[in-house]
């Protein structure tokens, strides 16, 4: 009982000391922590994957997307005419605008995407076609009943 006694307080110095190492140490790596997230923060911006983005642009495999703070959307191709512009809401936050002669540039950039994320740029892309595709056949149809409505007497 005494050497318990005796012992103590050499265990609480050495315990103190950890203590006091173990607090410098975590001191340090917020010190790091904080920095990274400086870091990590200039390089963000208002945009998806803003990330990977430098000076606003992000580069993927070749592909080559504009991040538009502004609208909370990274860009592929040519956004003037926003008649031929697919806008895709993203799971993740924020969306992807996309022209539509650049859906081939989505399958070379598809590992940038979370697995969420290409599930529903596919699945818009399907829909853009499918409703395309149903436009034409309208088109086509109007066309021939204009052409047979031509012939008939009147």
């Amino acid at each position: 009982m005494i050497k318990n006694n005796a012992l103590n307080p050499i265990y609480v110095e050495e315990i103190k000391s950890a203590r006091r190492e173990n607090a410098v140490s975590r001191a340090e790596n917020s010190e790091e922590d904080s920095s990274f997230s400086k870091v990590l923060a200039d390089r963000q911006t208002d945009c998806p994957y803003g990330y990977l983005a430098e000076n606003g642009v992000i580069v993927y495999n070749g592909v080559v997307f504009v991040c538009d703070p502004r609208t909370n959307s990274i860009c592929l191709g040519d956004m003037n005419d926003p008649k031929e512009v697919l806008r895709i809401s993203l799971p993740s936050g924020g969306s992807l605008r996309v022209n539509v002669n650049n859906f081939g540039d989505i399958s070379k950039a598809a590992g940038m995407f979370s697995p969420e994320d290409l599930n529903a740029i596919l699945r818009a892309i399907s829909q853009y076609n499918h409703c395309t595709k149903k436009l034409y056949e309208i088109e086509q149809e109007e066309n021939e009943v204009m052409k047979l409505r031509s012939k008939l007497p009147e």
